[in-house]
């Protein structure tokens, strides 16, 4: 070999090697760049989820239903821009990032959910009581009765099923917090205190809806 041929099959290999390094750098560099974009979707809806947890569910105002019900759909949102993204080279982190964001949609639409059907109990048991006090035994006040005691059902059911289903959610989202953790050092952390608070406070106000709804079953409406 000359050593005209020598120096340019060095200079062929040099070339190589700094294609592989730049190509490989590259990927790193345009990897780093969709993992903070990602983590960032996650730890905005991991704020919005702080603060809804953090709120009294035994008589939730309308500006607070509105608020999660927003935070629910930012969430949705995030969800969607996440799906978006390149996941190459780091589906493991776009997985969790995925589990934790839908997880945090559902238990945010389930507490908006809970917290609206909550208001509206509170206002179909009041409409009913002040129906039993105007009693006079005709027969359209009867019937109100009877309309008044089956909206309350319905109201208690739907805000039953929507508690129930949001405590479920509560009690599986460790699992995805912990899950995200294990991916990414700047994890956004919702703290199990927290969650296991938020389902306290949300078992204590269904028992407390339960227990008024079964005395206004014992109101004797007459047919």
């Amino acid at each position: 070999m000359t050593i005209g041929t020598r120096n340019l099959l060095f200079a062929v290999v040099a070339l190589v090697v700094a294609a592989v390094l730049g190509y490989w750098a590259y990927g790193t560099h345009k990897r780093s760049g969709v993992g903070k974009e990602a983590m960032a979707l996650a730890q905005e809806t991991g704020r919005h989820l702080q603060e809804a947890l953090s709120m009294d569910p035994g008589r939730p105002s309308a500006e607070t239903v509105q608020a999660i019900t927003e935070y629910a759909a930012a969430a949705g949102r995030n969800l969607e821009t996440l799906k978006r993204l390149d996941a190459a080279g780091i589906q493991a982190l776009m997985d969790a990032l995925d589990d934790y964001l839908l997880t945090s949609r559902e238990i945010l639409g389930r507490q908006a959910a809970a917290y609206r059907y909550r208001r509206q109990l509170y206002a179909s048991t009041q409409a009913l009581r002040d129906h039993m006090r105007a009693d006079n035994r005709t027969g359209a006040w009867v019937r109100e009765a009877v309309q008044h005691k089956e909206r309350v059902e319905k109201d208690y059911r739907d805000y039953a099923g929507a508690a129930e289903a949001l405590d479920k959610l509560l009690e599986s989202f460790p699992a995805s917090v912990t899950r995200l953790a294990s991916r990414s050092k700047t994890a956004p952390l919702v703290d199990e205190k927290l969650i296991a608070e938020a389902r306290k406070r949300s078992s204590a106000a269904l028992k407390q809806a339960t227990d008024e709804v079964e005395k206004i079953r014992q109101f004797a409406v007459p047919r």
